[in-house]
């Protein structure tokens, strides 16, 4: 073998060497990197939070962390908290979709009808703030087609403007009520999340009534009444009963 070719042959055994031990170094570097922290960036939402600052994308990047870090009830709270302030939020539409997917409880969720989910797709679209500004914006043309109708001569014919009227005047009702119940939804004080990881359901304000249900952390509830440290809640699948107040947040803060 020629000289040439042997040095030739140990500079690509030498380059191929010298590539398998950077790889094998990057390897060991990635396997030695720790996990992401979630409690830094946890504490950071918090901060910003207190700070006063809120809004839908904080709230889902918060019920992600609380996620992460095995706390499903605070989750799916934070969840609908994002939701409360932008219906149409569907990243927190999503995780909230999967986590109840993934709860223990999702048996007790009725399935709804075909038009109950049209409705509340539709519903879910439009936001408080969206629908405020279409709700003043078919009021006024409401008024243009009012004002349109006293203006026309005795002699002109009214077909028109009385079929536009009908029409703008229907969808503006349509949004106000729609404005009305997101009005309601955002300041329902009635929803809640539990967020111990069991809870018993009684017939009664306390332990001596007979047991009803036993429930798990993430369910979504609402509160009919309160005694005390008792509260009078509703399941998904319309049964009620009595569990501690201490087991459960309000998704309104």
């Amino acid at each position: 073998m020629k000289p040439n070719g042997l040095i030739y042959r140990l500079l690509i055994m030498l380059l191929l060497l010298g590539f398998c031990s950077c790889l094998s170094a990057e390897d060991n570097a990635m396997l030695g990197q720790p996990e992401p922290d979630y409690k830094e960036a946890h504490a950071s939402l918090l901060s910003r939070i207190e700070q006063g600052t809120i809004n839908a994308d904080l709230y889902n990047q918060l019920g992600l962390s609380y996620y992460h870090q095995g706390k499903f009830g605070m989750a799916v709270l934070n969840f609908l908290r994002a939701l409360r302030i932008n219906s149409s939020h569907s990243e927190a539409r999503n995780n909230l979709e999967y986590a109840i997917n993934q709860s223990l409880d999702r048996e007790l969720y009725i399935p709804p009808s075909f038009l109950s989910v049209l409705f509340q797709r539709i519903f879910e679209f439009f936001n408080l703030n969206a629908l405020a500004v279409i709700v003043i914006v078919l009021l006024l043309l409401t008024v243009l087609c009012l004002h349109w109708i006293m203006h026309l001569g005795s002699e002109q014919d009214r077909a028109v403007p009385l079929m536009w009227l009908f029409i703008i005047g229907f969808i503006f009702l349509l949004f106000a009520t729609m404005l009305g119940l997101k009005y309601n939804d955002f300041h329902d004080n009635r929803k809640a999340v539990v967020t111990d990881a069991v809870v018993e359901g009684y017939s009664g304000p306390g332990q001596e009534f007979g047991r009803l249900f036993t429930v798990h952390e993430g369910l979504i509830i609402h509160i009919s009444r309160i005694d005390k440290d008792w509260a009078l809640i509703t399941l998904p699948s319309g049964g009620a009963g009595w569990i501690l107040s201490s087991s459960f947040e309000r998704v309104k803060p």
